[in-house]
């Protein structure tokens, strides 16, 4: 055996040629190339993003945060730098990590690369949300990881989907690639990735039809191709996919039958999927009647399509159906207790928007217990379903336009305390209104719906208790006065419609006690007296409509405190006095309806001024007098003028021609405000639409979702003289201009600019 010293020698030796051969180091510290690498990746980075690497210090990087080394070779295998806030423009060259297989760079998303390296034994990469719009060569960057078994580029402003001559992608199992803006075909080469279990291509831009060679990706057991503009029919290859348990197309523009894929009792992807949403297109034809097939599905859904016929029976066989949505679409016949026989573990069902009769014995107790019922537009009645009395979860029933003619039943009391949405609107609903449990939840913050409108309920309000922020019970028959302690039984109101009933009475000043309330409709009632003066704890109030009823006196000061309001409705009431200044105030107001009252004075000036976001004035058939205030002109938004029927003089401002949103036809605005706080399924028939009367052609007409489509000056019934302004006719929108019952003289100007 030699001396120590020898031994020493021989072995730095051995380690030098391990160094030099493998590149390990046997002092625990990281590969100096690599080391290298990745103090060049940093110093490529913005400064201030750079200093989320202030670990990224010292020889040994394997110690450095976000690194991750092999136990024996010390090799960088593993980087995960998700959401470390780079920024910068960089070029990303990590060849030198030649052991690396792990990369997470996600979150990023003020980082853009603008070409690619990465060494062949990655097998993760993450780089969601990086740019790489200026990366165009990513696809060959990307195909030469012949290991690499998950890619995640979804959100990255990918524009070209690429293309190469040969895949060497043979590993890839996972692929995402949502979110980006393609608009493009899906690329032939993903389709030859045979080992896909996973490709989610939703949301991208994606257009075509899509290609039959799907059916080559038989390992799929996840495909999402929703939210792109996919057409055509889906081809039948489809049913080749026997691994395939979750399938996105919703969202797209595909028609067609899907017999093809789906009708064929011998194809496999029936006998594997779980997840079908094909909800949002044109498909057509009827559903296949082998659906029944489909054992393993847990959700159905076929909604906002043109399907027609009627439901198959054997869908009753789908025990393990969680979610069936058909709702929207063209289907008819009966559904009996056949069709719902077997699916106990039923949670929503939802066929809303179709022709469909149930057919349901009044003795049936249904398998199930369902927290979400919604079946407007079909035929329920004329008897309230008493199936529902055994359903103690129910969250939201949406039952409207059904043809019930009954009562509401008193057990309906004992299943309305999880009840958090409830439409029964457009029926022949009777009787009183139903009594309603106080909604059972831990949450501080909730929004219960409450929509009966369009029945024939009767009585009083004097005994209904109510926690909605949304009730609407209007176009009913109710009689008597508002409770004078609605703040105490209605404490939760940001949205109360008690329009089009019998209600007499004052308006009485609790009302002002709700903080929450948006929005207070009372139109069309018999309500009497002055409008309360306590309007100034109502700092959320965006419409106030209390037209057509008998209220008299002045307009409140305490009006004008709604620093948000967007429509006021006095119109077709006793109110007189002059138009307050302190209205100047309401800066957001879009419509000011005061028509049909006693005003009297003159228009005030600064409504031209002040209140520079008006759509809608109309202050018709009252006794205003004096000259138009030319600074009405300045309302570049305004669509509907209308001051017939005052005793006002003077000329017609040739400013007129200043109306912008008449002149290019501008349609904008929702002209609703509420529907936002309803659900999508909820909000068709409901809200609050703006209403506005004009006189067309010596008719009265009332517009209401048609009114973002008028455009109107009515000048009639009053003392203008002069000639008629050429200006008049810059207005190429006008749809309806009334100038008759005054003084005009001259000509009637023919020109018209289009």
């Amino acid at each position: 055996m030699g001396t120590s010293a020898e031994i020493l020698a021989m072995l730095i030796l051995i380690q030098s040629i391990l160094i030099f051969c493998t590149g390990t180091n046997l002092d625990g510290s990281c590969i100096k190339i690599e080391r290298e690498a990745l103090v060049k990746f940093k110093s490529s980075l913005a400064i201030n993003s750079s200093d989320s690497l202030l670990s990224w210090v010292g020889d040994d990087c394997c110690r450095w945060e976000g690194v991750s080394c092999d136990n024996i070779t010390d090799h960088v295998v593993k980087l995960d730098l998700s959401s470390t806030y780079f920024q910068g423009n960089i070029s990303l060259h990590l060849g030198n990590l030649s052991n690396l297989q792990y990369l997470d760079l996600s979150g990023n998303n003020e980082l853009a690369i603008d070409s690619l390296q990465f060494p062949s034994s990655m097998k993760y990469l993450n780089m969601e949300g990086v740019l790489l719009d200026k990366c165009v060569d990513w696809l060959q960057s990307i195909n030469m990881l012949p290991s690499l078994l998950e890619l995640h580029l979804s959100n990255c402003e990918l524009s070209i989907p690429g293309h190469v001559s040969h895949v060497n992608l043979t590993s890839l199992e996972v692929v995402y690639l949502r979110g980006n803006n393609f608009n493009s075909k899906i690329p032939s080469w993903l389709f030859n990735i045979t080992n896909l279990q996973y490709l989610d291509l939703s949301y991208s831009a994606f257009r075509g039809s899509l290609s039959t060679r799907i059916g080559n990706l038989n390992s799929l057991s996840f495909l999402d191709l929703s939210w792109n503009s996919l057409e055509g029919n889906i081809p039948t290859t489809l049913n080749q996919l026997c691994n395939l348990s979750e399938l996105h197309l919703q969202t797209n523009k595909f028609s067609g039958e899907i017999s093809g894929p789906f009708g064929n009792s011998s194809s496999c992807v029936q006998k594997s999927l779980v997840y079908l949403y094909l909800y949002n297109n044109s498909f057509s034809g009827s559903l296949p009647n082998n659906i029944g097939q489909f054992k393993h599905l847990k959700f159905l859904l076929l909604s906002n399509n043109s399907f027609w016929g009627p439901i198959p029976v054997s869908i009753g066989q789908l025990s393990n159906l969680q979610i069936l949505d058909f709702s929207r679409n063209s289907l008819q016949g009966k559904v009996s207790e056949l069709h719902l026989l077997k699916l106990r573990g039923l949670d929503q069902l939802i066929l809303s928007g179709n022709s469909l009769v149930f057919d349901i014995d009044l003795k049936w107790v249904p398998p199930f217990q369902l927290s979400r019922i919604e079946l407007s537009s079909c035929k329920l009645g004329p008897w309230f379903p008493q199936w529902l009395k055994t359903q103690k979860s129910i969250a939201f029933l949406l039952m409207s336009n059904a043809s019930i003619s009954d009562s509401i039943p008193d057990w309906f009391e004992n299943v309305s305390s999880n009840i958090e949405g409830l439409d029964l609107s457009y029926n022949q609903l009777s009787g009183t209104l139903p009594n309603l449990r106080k909604f059972n939840t831990t949450y501080e913050v909730y929004y219960r719906y409450i929509l009966l409108k369009s029945n024939r309920f009767e009585g009083s309000l004097t005994h209904f208790h109510s926690d909605a922020s949304i009730l609407d019970i209007s176009n009913n028959l109710l009689q008597g006065q508002i409770p004078h302690n609605i703040s105490e039984m209605m404490p939760m109101l940001r949205f109360l419609s008690l329009s089009n009933n019998s209600l007499n009475g004052t308006i009485p000043a609790s009302l002002c006690m709700i903080e929450s309330l948006d929005i207070l409709h009372l139109a069309k009632n018999h309500l009497s007296g002055p409008i309360p003066s306590c309007w100034g704890n109502l700092q959320r109030l965006t419409v106030i409509d209390l037209s057509s009823n008998m209220l008299s006196g002045h307009i409140p000061m305490s009006v004008s405190s709604q620093s948000f309001l967007v429509s006021l409705h006095l119109q077709n009431n006793n109110l007189q006095g002059k138009i307050p200044i302190s209205l100047r105030n309401l800066e957001y107001l879009e419509t000011l309806d005061l028509g049909n009252n006693c005003f009297d004075g003159y228009i005030p000036w600064w409504i031209g001024e002040s209140l520079s976001s008006l759509k809608v004035l109309s202050v018709q058939s009252n006794k205003f007098e004096g000259e138009i205030p030319l600074q009405l002109c300045y309302l570049a938004s305004l669509r509907i003028l209308n001051l017939a029927n005052n005793m006002m003089t003077g000329t017609i401002p040739t400013c007129f021609g200043n109306f912008t949103a008449i002149a290019m036809h501008e349609n904008e605005g929702l002209w609703e405000y509420y529907s936002y706080l309803l659900p999508r399924e909820a909000f068709e028939e409901n809200g609050y639409g703006e209403n506005v009367q004009v006189y067309v052609k010596g008719i009265e007409l009332e517009y209401t979702r048609t009114l973002r489509f008028l455009y109107s000056i009515d000048l009639s019934g009053n003392n203008f003289v002069g000639e008629i302004p050429k200006e008049l006719m810059n207005l190429s929108g006008l749809q309806n201009l009334n100038l008759s019952k005054n003084k005009l003289d001259g000509h009637i100007p023919w020109i018209i600019d289009t």
